[in-house]
């Protein structure tokens, strides 16, 4: 079948690109360290409500196989009018992932989109002392879902001023890597919103008073079942000022629903509320 593909032709490429999106999903099963595949619905609604521009550029620090990057690309790709653009939609997004398998799928992925030399780094983030990032390593945008729960080696911690585990971490990267009016999207767990070790409670008060957490979005428990039950939100902020006001809203199971699972995933849909 892959024979039959042409890949000069878009729209067979295009094609290819959603099949190969639908094997990846098939693919991903409950990772080690809170590793689990966003589901499409999330990384498109947090894309749509983030709405990056050409021009901007668009960055994920725990990219995995690249949903938020492709799902940034889709909402750029009905942006382009012309070859300046579409060289633009090539350059707009950055990506680095830790884990080898999950970075060979991204760059696929990315390739698969368009995007012929892909900014996807094979390392850790996390590996530069934060206060060492110059202005031209700063995104205009940042979308992720950390891995959660997990641990670094203590000469990781030491890039950070509070050490704590990886989602905090990740957060605390983002908070030194973002443009001046730039904008953020997360998806965390419950353990980072009421968590009150020193590390959270640093970071949450660093969040409201240097940035504006404008929006908390609660998904309901089984978004990422059968991988987890963990309960996670969506966090929205932009590099502005500090927070004046948040808007927090509940997503409920649809009423037909018990939970989400693998034959009943999340759908677009169920966000349009929200």
């Amino acid at each position: 079948l892959i024979d039959e593909i042409d890949f000069e032709d878009y729209t067979d490429r295009h094609a290819f690109g959603e099949i190969y999106e639908t094997l990846l999903k098939e693919l991903q099963s409950a990772g080690s360290s809170g590793e689990y595949y966003t589901p499409r619905a999330v990384t498109d609604f947090m894309i749509e409500m983030i709405n990056p521009r050409l021009g901007e550029t668009v960055a994920d620090f725990a990219a995995g196989t690249a949903g938020f990057l492709t799902s940034t690309l889709k909402h750029l790709d009905e942006q382009v009018e012309s070859v300046e653009d579409r060289e633009a939609y090539r350059s707009s997004v950055y990506g680095i992932e830790k884990k080898p398998m999950p970075y060979l799928l991204g760059v696929t992925n990315l390739l698969l989109h368009d995007v012929d030399q892909p900014q996807f780094i094979h390392g850790n983030s996390l590996e530069r002392n934060v206060r060492d990032f110059k202005d031209s390593e700063k995104f205009d945008v940042v979308t992720m879902n950390p891995p959660y729960g997990g641990t670094e080696q203590e000469s990781v911690k030491a890039n950070f001023p509070q050490a704590s585990e990886t989602a905090v971490l990740f957060i605390a990267l983002i908070t030194y890597r973002l443009k001046r009016h730039g904008r953020a999207g997360v998806v965390l767990p419950d353990g980072f919103l009421f968590g009150n070790d020193g590390a959270k409670v640093a970071l949450k008060e660093r969040l409201l008073k240097e940035f504006n957490l404008h929006t908390i979005i609660r998904l309901p428990g089984s978004v990422f079942s059968p991988y987890t039950s963990i309960a996670t939100n969506l966090l929205f902020f932009d590099n502005t000022g500090a927070t004046k006001e948040t808007w927090y809203y509940r997503v409920d199971l649809p009423k037909d629903y018990k939970a989400f699972s693998k034959t009943r995933p999340m759908l677009r849909e169920h966000l349009a509320d929200a």
